[in-house]
């Protein structure tokens, strides 16, 4: 088994734009070293990163507010909820965990979107992403994970 400094962190981002994925994808496999490994999922839906996080251990959750099938914050519910709940015919693949820290991305953030993620105690970040104020809050969420 590999020492806590060296154990990977797994990292779910998800974004209906590939675009948008792909350099949020960059960004944080930029903040490798200093120990840090990085096990990257991709989803390209909500329906995708709810899979991903019900059958998966997600240490960081970068989900994009408004997708097709499903928002970032239905998923965070849903996935809160427990797996019978979030898909009912699907069997339930594992319990979940209290929660996943979780980073949103919008471009068109409401006020009651931003008071939605804050319940969730979840940052909110704008669209354009500026790289610095994603950079700092993935640090942020890395600086307080235990393994």
């Amino acid at each position: 088994m590999m020492p806590a400094s060296r154990r990977q962190i797994s990292v779910l981002i998800s974004d209906d734009d590939f675009a948008v994925l792909e350099a949020v994808v960059e960004l944080v496999s930029g903040l490798g070293g200093r120990g840090r490994m990085f096990e990257i999922h991709r989803a390209h839906t909500g329906s995708d990163a709810l899979k991903i996080l019900l059958s998966t251990t997600i240490d960081l959750s970068i989900l994009d507010i408004h997708m097709p099938d499903m928002t970032g914050l239905e998923v965070v519910r849903r996935y809160l909820r427990g797996p019978l709940v979030a898909f009912p015919r699907m069997p339930a693949l594992r319990t979940p965990r209290p929660s996943v820290p979780t980073i949103f991305m919008s471009g068109e953030a409401t006020p009651e979107i931003r008071a939605e993620a804050g319940d969730l105690g979840s940052p909110l970040l704008d669209k354009p992403l500026v790289p610095d104020d994603m950079r700092a809050a993935v640090n942020r969420v890395l600086e307080h994970l235990t393994f």
